[in-house]
């Protein structure tokens, strides 16, 4: 009750403040380019930091983000309700929340689904708990992806191949991903190498920012590739953990560090122009410390060759093989059919370049196992397609396996490992008929 009370007290303030400070700002970011604002580790009763960052929000136009840790120690409804929905809560409308390792202290981060309803997990219908918690948007002329990296995220996991998949369908000039661990950091937590399949799917396909909480303080780091080598057409991150919680001592000094502070709380102001960003760390009342700065976007005809697996050491580039010279298995289809007392499997291939544009004759050989057996081949049509059937299964059979053994066609590489199914009922090279 005290924090409630005291959080009118601070949003009356904010108001008359906004509108003398902030209006000339709200106003400018409304009739130009997109902002995107928002923090991570947020709010806790016990703390009135969250007020401090919230009021910024409140002189700020734009859309919300969090990157994790909405609300302390556990994230249940209650501590919703009285923690975060006085202070951010206020501006819940237009945030696009993720979701941290404290939310989900709350078993299925029921209270964080609960809490943010569709806009969560706008994938799944009245999902209140263990929902995906992963989905994009269009900002402006952006791209933006919210990550999920307290659920399986692994390379071939289902979040993993609903990533190649949007960022394959969504080219456009700049794209941003947001979600709580941070792959690179100098904080206590420090470096979370598990989300290197979300790092390694948003490099190969050109993405410009990256932010993250988790390590409560401020980092900002030059572009760089998964491997953490500086690249001038890499990934920046930021790690943005300043949103209300205590805050972090730093333990290394890791490479490409450009900015960093853990004394100051805040937010990160970032104003999406159609092929470049800025951004502004802007502190909390009282504090000094900020940030400034401008970028271009790694431009969409620089994308190179989606590869699945991350490269290591120093060697990691975005150097693309042209994609007229590598071709991949785009998408598999199962479909089975009932034959009297047996049943046909058929399974539809789409083969793609490295542009994910359909190949046209193209010869993909494969095999049947698991249940039947034989060696198959088949010739993509101009949509890139082809189909494999394998007909008189015994009903006995409750399924059969299709695998990928190569694709040829002359100019063409088939490269095995940048096969993908944006169904994610297979895993590109091989998939399970179930019969009917």
């Amino acid at each position: 009750m005290i924090k409630k009370f005291f959080s009118v007290l601070v949003l009356l303030c904010g108001l008359v403040l906004a509108s003398s400070i902030h209006l000339s700002e709200s106003a400018s970011a409304q009739a130009g380019d997109p902002v995107f604002v928002g923090a991570g580790d947020i709010a806790n009763c016990s703390s009135t930091k969250d007020e401090a960052t919230a009021k910024l929000l409140d002189g700020i136009a734009g859309t919300v983000f969090t990157i994790g840790d909405n609300v302390y120690p556990d994230g249940t409804t209650t501590q919703f309700t009285d923690c975060y929905a006085p202070t951010w809560g206020r501006h819940k409308d237009r945030t696009k929340p993720s979701v941290g390792n404290h939310d989900y202290h709350t078993t299925g981060a029921a209270g964080y689904y609960t809490y943010f309803g569709a806009a969560a997990s706008p994938l799944d219908s009245n999902c209140k708990s263990n929902c995906r918690g992963y989905y994009s948007y269009n900002l402006g002329a952006w791209h933006i992806i919210a990550l999920n990296a307290e659920i399986d995220h692994a390379v071939g996991s289902v979040q993993e191949k609903w990533l190649r998949s949007d960022l394959a369908a969504n080219k456009t000039a700049c794209t941003l991903a947001y979600w709580h661990e941070p792959r690179f950091s100098s904080g206590q937590h420090g470096n979370a190498t598990g989300v290197q399949p979300f790092w390694q799917a948003l490099y190969d396909y050109g993405a410009d920012v990256v932010l993250n909480g988790h390590d409560h303080t401020y980092q900002r780091f030059a572009p760089q590739n998964p491997s953490g080598q500086a690249d001038p057409k890499g990934t920046r991150e930021f790690v943005v953990g300043t949103g209300g919680a205590g805050l972090y001592s730093f333990l290394t000094n890791q490479p490409n560090t450009e900015v960093r502070n853990n004394t100051t709380w805040g937010v990160i102001k970032l104003t999406l122009h159609a092929t470049s960003y800025d951004w502004q760390f802007i502190p909390i009342a009282g504090q000094t410390f900020t940030d400034s700065g401008s970028s271009n976007c790694v431009a969409a005809s620089t994308l190179p060759t989606a590869t699945r697996t991350p490269t290591s050491g120093p060697t990691s580039t975005r150097t693309a093989t042209p994609a007229s010279n590598t071709m991949h298995i785009g998408d598999l289809d199962g479909l089975s059919t009932a034959q009297g007392t047996k049943w046909t499997a058929t399974v539809t291939i789409t083969v793609h370049d490295a542009n994910h544009n359909p190949v046209a004759n193209a010869t993909v050989t494969g095999k049947w196992s698991n249940g039947a057996t034989g060696t198959v081949s088949c010739t993509t049509n101009s949509n890139g397609q082809c189909t494999v059937s394998k007909t008189g299964i015994r009903k006995g059979k409750s399924s059969v396996t299709f695998t990928v053994n190569n694709v040829t066609r002359a100019t063409f590489t088939y490269v095995s490992a940048n096969n993908h199914d944006p169904d994610g009922d297979s895993n590109g090279t091989r998939i399970i008929v179930h019969k009917p």
